[in-house]
């Protein structure tokens, strides 16, 4: 597996992905970390495509549901609240334990489940979910998307492979900001 490095000017693409958001636009680097991680997942909603079969219905919402403890208190809400994406509101769910997860469109693991998200992924490899994560190998463990910190700032990588087998279709303004981790390619040294 190897990782690509985010391109230059990420910094000029990242207000084109937050344009949509303003408030997390204005927000300083001092904003608490979970609330810019909401705005993420919001944005996450914007530029990913699911199949269509992962709706019922041509109005059903866009599931964002966390597993385990729950890091982002009111700040999930408040990121997704009034909004629609492509007709479809947006509804937070909240799981405790893994039996209990519903079927959703993103499914943010918490870090909690640290030492599970390994078997946790295998359970969700091929339902078409955008997985998203904080632990350092959650995108080594299949994961689509993973949280990180760097210098000072919050970013994510990508892991296309484990996006393909959700069939998942990510845009590539999203993926022009991620670092890529690619599961096809051999490791880097």
């Amino acid at each position: 597996m190897t990782f690509s490095r985010a391109r230059p000017g990420l910094n000029a693409a990242a207000v084109v992905l937050f344009a949509v958001c303003p408030a997390v636009a204005q927000e300083t680097s001092s904003a608490p970390e979970y609330r810019i991680k909401a705005a993420f997942l919001y944005n996450f909603t914007l530029y990913t495509e699911w199949p269509s079969t992962s709706f019922a219905k041509a109005d059903s919402p866009i599931i964002v549901a966390v597993l385990g403890d729950d890091p982002f208190g009111a700040e999930l809400e408040a990121a997704v609240r009034g909004k629609t994406v492509r007709g479809r509101p947006i509804e937070v769910r909240r799981y405790g334990q893994p039996e209990d997860v519903e079927p959703s469109h993103i499914l943010f693991f918490s870090n909690s489940l640290a030492k599970h998200v390994p078997q946790l992924l295998r359970k969700f490899a091929n339902v078409p979910s955008l997985t998203v994560g904080e632990t350092e190998d959650f995108t080594r463990s299949g994961g689509v998307i993973r949280f990180f910190v760097d210098e000072n700032k919050i970013r994510f990588e990508v892991n296309t492979d484990a996006a393909q087998r959700a069939r998942l279709k990510l845009s590539s303004k999203l993926l022009h900001l991620a670092r890529i981790v690619r599961e096809s390619e051999p490791k880097e040294r």
